[in-house]
Parts: structure tokens; sequence; C-alpha cells
């Protein structure tokens, strides 16, 4: 700091600031605590961060000894809402350190005043594209763990978390998310719900973790948020919902059926993988059709939900899913042949995703469909799809 003091003197000693402009740094020497709170106001220029550095040092040196004073924290909070993003992008990287060490001492300092850990908050966010933030960052997070939620200032909850939105780290994510299911923290949920959310690309391996090790109505909870991040790569989104979809199959094993909140999360993220075209997933999608199948055939799944399933394959597994598909359409010819309903909305679908594919494999399935006593829509969806076949 002494080093910024005779910088700014030699600063001013070669230009008209030192005739003109001196008169807020004479005041902030001379006076008292509101007359520096002033000074720091009304600079500008050079001067503004010479005296906003002077400040941040008087207040952190004079604070244990002058306790809970509110000119003193009218003087911190004048000091930290000065800091102007071109001092802190034009700093060298030494002092950009030092004023995210001198930020969290006021932090820590000032815990019986929120207005200033506000204030040191809200410069900390607008300036963490110049200055680095980790060492707040692990602060608030350490704050967080060790809060006592019942008795927190509730503004300043609020803005840790609207804080840590943009500085949290994977660490941050995994407090949230405990804090997320628990009761105590309910009139928090919105607030902690929306942080979650933008830290999910900065925590994918503690979201893929949680998904792994979690059951069908907390992945649910999981996906619902995850969705929320509208920023959020396709490749993260696709990747999360692979995985989500995954774990749900692994649910099923062994069981008998799936309950509606099941299907729902597994719809929802096979949604998501069709849109993207994730062929990456094939493998996965092709398994899911194995279990959708089953569920359809006991009635856990209507034929809406099934028709989405068997369209998906198109876009997941165009190369995988012919000779289940075909081997399906050939089971509902046979089926058809000895005299037996099937559903209109699952044979379209499947002829519909075979003529998508285009794949020459699916000729003999398709032209049986057309000697059979099936509907005209059925009967002439199955030649447009063999005339779209792709012989070379």
């Amino acid at each position: 700091m002494k080093k910024l003091f005779l910088l700014f003197f030699a600063l001013i000693s070669t230009t008209c600031l030192y005739s003109q402009n001196l008169t807020k740094t004479i005041k902030f020497l001379k006076g008292n605590i509101a007359d520096k709170t002033t000074a720091v106001r009304e600079a500008s220029g050079a001067e503004a961060i010479f005296l906003a550095n002077r400040a941040i040092d008087f207040c952190i040196e004079n604070k244990e000894i002058l306790g809970n004073d509110r000119e003193l924290e009218g003087l911190a909070v004048a000091a930290v809402l000065s800091i102007s993003p071109e001092y802190a992008k034009n700093c060298q990287e030494n002092e950009k350190n030092l004023l995210e060490d001198e930020l969290m001492q006021l932090f820590s300092q000032f815990k019986s005043s929120s207005t200033v850990q506000i204030a040191v908050l809200t410069k900390s966010v607008a300036l963490k594209d110049y200055i680095p933030t980790t060492k707040l960052t692990a602060n608030l997070n350490e704050y967080l763990t060790k809060a006592n939620v019942n008795t927190e200032d509730g503004t300043l909850f609020r803005a840790i978390f609207n804080s840590l939105e943009s500085i949290g780290n994977n660490e941050t994510f995994l407090i949230l998310y405990s804090m997320l299911n628990n009761q105590n923290y309910k009139k928090y949920h919105a607030q902690i719900e929306s942080t979650l959310t933008a830290l999910v690309p900065k925590a994918m391996n503690e979201t893929l973790s949680l998904i792994q090790n979690s059951n069908t109505s907390q992945v649910s909870k999981i996906f619902a948020i995850i969705k929320k991040n509208t920023t959020i790569s396709k490749n993260n989104l696709c990747e999360i919902a692979q995985n989500v979809l995954s774990q749900s199959i692994i649910s099923l094993e062994g069981t008998t059926g799936a309950t509606p909140e099941q299907i729902d999360l597994q719809l929802d993220t096979l949604a998501i993988l069709s849109e993207n075209r994730w062929t990456r997933a094939s493998s996965t999608c092709i398994s899911y059709f194995k279990i959708a199948k089953r569920l359809y055939n006991s009635g856990d799944m209507n034929e809406i939900q099934f028709k989405t399933v068997i369209l998906s394959l198109a876009d997941t597994s165009p190369i995988e899913s012919v000779p289940l598909l075909t081997a399906y359409l050939e089971d509902l010819n046979s089926l058809t042949e000895k005299g037996n309903v099937v559903s209109s909305d699952v044979i379209l679908a499947v002829i519909n995703a075979l003529g998508a594919i285009g794949d020459k494999a699916a000729f003999d399935s398709l032209l049986a469909v057309t000697y059979l006593n099936y509907s005209e829509q059925v009967l002439s969806a199955a030649r447009g799809a063999l005339s779209g076949l792709r012989w070379q």
C-alpha cells in the first residue's frame, strides 16, 4: 500500500491534479470518519483509486478498536463501491490478489454488518472477470456450512446465494444440494435451487455422482433443476440425460413394472436425447426400448408413450435399432395375420421410424405390411417408407 501511496503522489506531482484536485485527499487525511467517507464518495480518477485503497486499509486496521461503528461501516461501503472495473482490470497480478484478500477481510471482519458484507459480495461479483474470487468462494462455502439458518440475516443469506451463482464452485454445489433436501432451509429453497441450476456446468462430476446414487424421486428433482439452466451446453445436458436414463433403467432391474414417475422421467430424458440426436446414447436407448416394450405389454406404458420411445430410435440409434425395429414389425405383422388387433399408433411409429432411418434391411418387413389387413393409413405409411429406403 505504501507503494501505491508513493506512486499516486509521483503521478500527481507531474500533473495539474496536484494543484486542482488534492482537496479530497487532504479532506480524507485530516478529517474524521464522516469526512473520509465524503472524500471517498466525491473523489474521481486516480484520486478515487488512492482513497478507496486508503479507506479499505483504514477500515481493516481500525475495526477491532472501533467495534460496531456505523460511521466506519459507511466508510467501508463507500470504499468498496468506489472500486471501478477499470481499476481492477488494469491492476498488476499481485494487486488483484491483494484486492481479493482485502475484500475477504472486510467480509469477515464486518460480520455484524450485513450492509458491508452485501456490498463486498456485490462488488466481488461485479469484478469477477478481473480479480480472483477463489478465496472468497471458499470463505462463503465455509460460512454456509457453519451458519445457523434460524438466526441468520435473511437478506445476507439470499445475497450469498445470489453471489455464488456467479462465483460458486463444485463444493458450493454439494453444500447447496444438501440444503435443498433440508426442511430447515425451506424458505430459501427458491434461491438455493436457482444457484444450483447456475452451478451445474461447474459441477458435472458431482451431478453425475448424485444421479448414480439417488432414488427416482431425488433424480427427478436433480434433473428438473438441470433443465432450468438454459445456458448449459448440449454436450453436458445430453450426458446428464443419458446418465439419468441409464440409472433409471438400472432401477427397474428385477422389477415387474414401473411407476408413472419413473416413466415420465425416462421419457423426459429420451426427449432431450432425441431432440439433440445424441447417438452416443445409442446402446442406452436400445436397452430402454426393450424395457419399454415390456412396460407397454404389461399396461404400465400407454400407446402414446411407447410411440415416443419407438420414434426416438430414429434419432438416437439409427443403425443399431434397425434389427430390433424390423423384428418388432414382423411380430406385429404376425399378430395381425392371426387376427389380433394391433395398435395403429404403435405400428405407424415403427414404420415411420424405419422410414426415417431408410435402411434397406427393413424392406421385407415393410413389404409384408402392404399384404396384410391394415388400415389405409398404415398401408400408405408402409409404401412411403419402402419408397424412401436407401439401396446404395
